[in-house]
């Protein structure tokens, strides 16, 4: 890691803590790895996501934020392909228009409106409405048998609005 990295996570890190790293639908935990970290999506109304909470991780490259991370999401879902690099605008699979401006916090931003929008790509999937919301309802099951979703996030009852 150099300079530039440690000094951009810690600030990252820093202005996410005033929020509790909880923000609209997102929850945002770094891992005891900082290049590691995990987040949940929740609570997106008025789709076919709405009873859903999705567990995924953010892979910061060495080099960040001159090198975009790897988003993956791991619960089920029938948006993505779970637990493979989402390819998005804001991925190595776009260097040409990532920019370093962005931060951790908007690009998984990001992956909820990609999330929600019906679209193709590297790690996208088709599956019918019926399947997601499925796939949403039985999803809080599936993350509290995943290790994961309960090592990072043990405390999920009390910081989940749902």
């Amino acid at each position: 890691m150099n300079k530039l990295f440690t000094k951009r996570i810690l600030n990252e890190i820093k202005m996410y803590e005033k929020e509790l790293f909880k923000f609209p639908n997102l929850i945002l935990r770094p891992s005891d790895d900082i290049t590691k970290w995990y987040f949940i999506i929740y609570d997106l109304k008025e789709t076919l996501f709405e009873n859903g909470v999705y567990l995924g991780s953010i892979t910061i490259p060495d080099d960040y934020p001159l090198k975009p991370p790897d988003f993956k999401i791991l619960t089920p879902n029938g948006r993505f392909k779970t637990n493979t690099v989402i390819c998005t605008t804001f991925s190595k699979f776009h260097m040409d228009i990532y920019s370093s401006a962005w931060n951790i916090l908007t690009m998984t931003q990001g992956m909820i409106s990609f999330m929600t929008e019906n679209g193709t790509g590297i790690g996208s999937i088709t599956s019918t409405d019926a399947e997601k919301v499925k796939l949403a309802n039985e999803s809080l099951e599936w993350n509290k048998n995943n290790i994961i979703f309960k090592n990072e996030f043990p405390d999920y009852e009390s910081i989940l609005t749902l």
